[in-house]
């Protein structure tokens, strides 16, 4: 009987000790997580701004709480830890760790037995509450003053509330802009359909996903511009305009040699033409008539395709080259058919040309929408300068961001100065008339009449003023001009208007 009361007392006391020191060690696990995030948390609210989210400390808390569980049940408090904690506390002079050693060695003495009763009727006056008491651990003060100063530096950062802005959110805009080279886009993609150009339809999908980015939401004017450098970057990769053109040199000095050709010369004129697919196909009418030539004419298409071919070597075409010079080898071997093949070969050859000269048109012409649509977000947000404080918002392209009650009427005030200051000269000029020696020869005379000094025009400048505008404003309407060069054509036939009377 003594013996369950003493080992009831000792694990009563060994569980109140393992949750208490669950609780010393979680203090200290969160101490030291929260001295290693006070850099970071210092660095992230006044230097760098990491932008490091509140949940993220949360989830560094629950790690630690869980670190300290598991340290806690890996090294849990023993009963003869207890049994020394209860001896120490009740002043009871180890008999309680005596107690338990005769329990577990179960002795049969006398004097065992009444050891062990005496130390249960010791147990029984001792509070086991007090022997073992809940308290919190000397750390806990660190780590409130360490989570205080954390919270204090993550205040500025993610509870402050936000300063009041004066950023002028200029996504409409570039929206707008990227909605016209989308446009673009699209019409090109049709071209691709129709051509049946797999590469240029990867192209274009590629691209269009890049230009639908344009159309975030709050998007900056800086982050924009970066996006279209990094867009035309990317289509000046797709394509060699320098080498497309040599290539084309090519063809049309090829299609030159063909032209005083009798059986060769329609195919020469349209490959000269540029007409590469109606070349292709002349190529191919030839080829369907080589059963039909005489021994002549297949020697002289023969020698004709082997010479076109030749010129050809170790160039850009050197391919077609190469099908060219086949072929004439095969019919001066009278192998027509084979012959035939390598004519099929060089058609065809023709139209990949041909497919790659639209593709390197079409993606030129991208590159070029792209380029302008650059410049219009550059125009219409300053280039990026107008979304900051103080910035300079009248660098924008659109009329509707010059003030903030727009006009569409023109103004009524001119410039003092069209041309600006004129310079000044800190020197001495001579006025001096050279005259020239008659020589031998034929000379001519040019008479030039011009009006006297102080004479005035007979055309009066309002009325040619009122005739240019009208001119200017039929060109913005009905042609397709930029947005932003519709702007600097208003602003300037508004700063030259006459002044009314």
């Amino acid at each position: 009987m003594q013996e369950r009361v003493i080992l009831e007392k000792i694990r009563h006391v060994r569980r109140r000790l393992n949750v208490q020191g669950y609780f010393q060690t979680l203090a200290e696990f969160l101490l030291i997580g929260l001295l290693v995030c006070v850099p970071v948390v210092i660095v992230d609210s006044l230097i760098t701004s990491f932008n490091i989210p509140s949940f993220v400390y949360a989830c560094v808390a629950g790690g630690i709480a869980l670190a300290a569980f598991v340290v806690r049940l890996i090294r849990p408090v023993d009963l003869h830890a207890a049994a020394r904690a209860i001896d120490i506390d009740g002043s009871l002079k180890d008999r309680v760790i005596s107690g338990l050693e005769q329990i577990e060695h179960k002795s049969n003495e006398p004097l065992s037995a009444l050891q062990l009763q005496d130390t249960s009727k010791r147990l029984q006056t001792i509070p086991l509450k007090q022997v073992a008491r809940y308290t919190v651990p000397r750390e806990t003060k660190y780590v409130a003053l360490v989570a205080i100063f954390v919270v204090a530096f993550s205040f500025v950062e993610f509870f402050a509330p936000p300063a009041t802005s004066t950023e002028i959110d200029y996504s409409p805009q570039i929206a707008a802009e990227a909605d016209v080279l989308l446009r673009t886009i699209d019409e090109a993609k049709k071209d691709a359909e129709l051509s049946e150009d797999e590469e240029l339809k990867e192209i274009l999908e590629e691209i269009e996903k890049r230009t639908q980015e344009l159309k975030k939401p709050q998007i900056a004017p800086k982050e924009a511009l970066a996006r279209m450098t990094e867009l035309t970057a990317l289509l000046k990769t797709k394509f060699d305009p320098i080498k497309m053109a040599q290539q084309e040199a090519l063809m049309k000095g090829l299609g030159q040699q063909f032209i005083g050709n009798p059986i060769l010369g329609e195919f020469g004129q349209k490959l000269k033409k540029g007409d590469y697919k109606e070349a292709a196909d002349k190529l191919d009418k030839v080829s369907e008539d080589i059963p039909k030539f005489d021994q002549e004419q297949k020697q002289n298409l023969s020698d004709e395709l082997k010479r076109a071919g030749n010129s050809l070597k170790d160039s850009d075409l050197s391919g077609l080259g190469g099908q060219l010079s086949g072929a004439g080898d095969a019919l001066e071997g009278n192998d027509g058919e084979g012959a035939q093949g390598k004519l099929s070969e060089s058609s065809k050859s023709i139209r990949n040309f041909d497919l790659l000269k639209n593709r390197n048109q079409k993606l030129e012409e991208l590159l070029c929408a792209c380029e302008e649509c650059k410049n219009c977000i550059g125009a219409c947000c300053g280039s990026g300068n107008g979304n900051k404080p103080g910035g300079n918002k009248l660098g924008s392209g659109l009329t509707q961001l010059l003030s903030d009650k727009p006009s569409d009427k023109a103004g009524m005030k001119t410039s003092e100065s069209q041309q600006g200051d004129f310079t000044s000269l800190d020197s001495t000029l001579n006025l001096e008339q050279l005259k020239g020696v008659q020589g031998e020869g034929d000379s001519s005379v040019e008479t030039t009449k011009a009006s006297a000094e102080g004479q005035e025009s007979s055309l009066s400048y309002k009325d040619a003023y009122m005739k240019y505008q009208k001119l200017s404003e039929d060109a913005l309407t009905e042609e397709k001009i930029p947005l932003s060069y519709k702007f600097y054509v208003k602003r300037y036939f508004e700063s030259i208007k006459p002044a009314e009377k």
